[in-house]
């Protein structure tokens, strides 16, 4: 979801909403209240950036969201008088397209659903319902802050699970670690190993989201000119995505990360840019380490 299609939009409701979105994250930008937004987005890991700002925005309270149908089709009724909660949704349009094939040069037509545009729809948070209990939802596993044992034994598993070699190494007094896309190698800064585990986690998390980032063609050399924009997308992603994906592996770091992402994300249309890719690494650093986890439990 781009914000200049939205921005753009032919549908005033569209604009109008892009509008308060934008002033909403602006004041999130000025108050730098990362965790609240890191936090919806591991939460809500199946809406975009920009919905996931508009839940927050809108209900900071909520927990699980879904629309009236879906409500109704789970035994649960929205209270009388609640307010939904307005997100973009894509309007999808069937065409008919024709296309040459190309070893027999016969044409051929069919039906497909194409994205024409966008319009605002409104979601019900769990707590504005009533009526048939549901399951559990998902938790955060990361409750527990400074859990030295999970983040011992989440180390353990990123290390063996890491698509490139980790070494240990004598770097600069200031640098804990470094991926070098040359070498499709990470290094880890000899110091770092007196310190506790939470930081090691933090460290090679943020390290191998760089290295998946450049595998998913997320991020390209031009970061590692220091001072540039290129530079500063490549470390909020990684510091983004290494902070999400601690969390729902059983352990927080956000202390460590606040200010470093404050840094780089000062614009709205970046931040949404970014976080797009934030999700997504995020997701394989997840996929990563419990792909490893179920191979060990086999």
């Amino acid at each position: 979801m781009k914000l200049r299609e939205l921005r753009n939009s032919k549908n005033e409701k569209v604009r109008e909403l892009y509008s308060k979105l934008v002033e909403g994250v602006k004041e999130v930008l000025a108050r730098a209240d990362w965790r609240e937004f890191l936090d919806f987005l591991a939460r809500f890991r199946k809406y975009s950036p920009a919905n996931t700002a508009l839940i927050l925005l809108q209900k900071p309270d909520a927990t699980r969201v879904a629309g009236l149908k879906t409500w109704n089709s789970l035994g649960r009724r929205v209270k009388r008088g609640e307010k939904g909660i307005a997100i973009f949704a894509p309007t999808l349009r069937k065409v008919r397209v024709r296309e040459t094939d190309p070893e027999t040069g016969e044409e051929r037509e069919h039906e497909e659903e194409r994205l024409v545009g966008f319009h605002v729809t409104h979601m019900f948070d769990v707590s504005q319902t009533e009526g048939k209990p549901l399951p559990e939802a998902p938790r955060l596993r990361g409750e527990v802050r400074g859990d030295e044992e999970a983040a011992r034994e989440l180390f353990g598993r990123l290390l063996a699970a890491s698509p490139v070699p980790v070494e240990w190494a004598t770097l600069d007094v200031d640098t804990r670690g470094l991926y070098v896309p040359a070498a499709r190698r990470i290094y880890l800064a000899r110091a770092l190993e007196r310190a506790s585990w939470t930081l090691k986690v933090r460290v090679l998390l943020h390290e191998l989201a760089h290295a998946l980032a450049f595998a998913m063609k997320l991020d390209g050399l031009e970061y590692r000119t220091v001072g540039g924009e290129g530079y500063a997308r490549g470390e909020a992603i990684a510091e983004g995505a290494a902070y999400i994906a601690a969390r729902l592996l059983g352990v927080d770091t956000f202390g460590m990360s606040t200010e470093y992402i404050a840094a780089y994300v000062r614009q709205t249309e970046k931040l949404f840019d970014w976080a797009e890719a934030v999700q997504k690494v995020a997701e394989a650093l997840v996929s990563l380490a419990e792909a490893r986890e179920g191979r060990e439990a086999a």
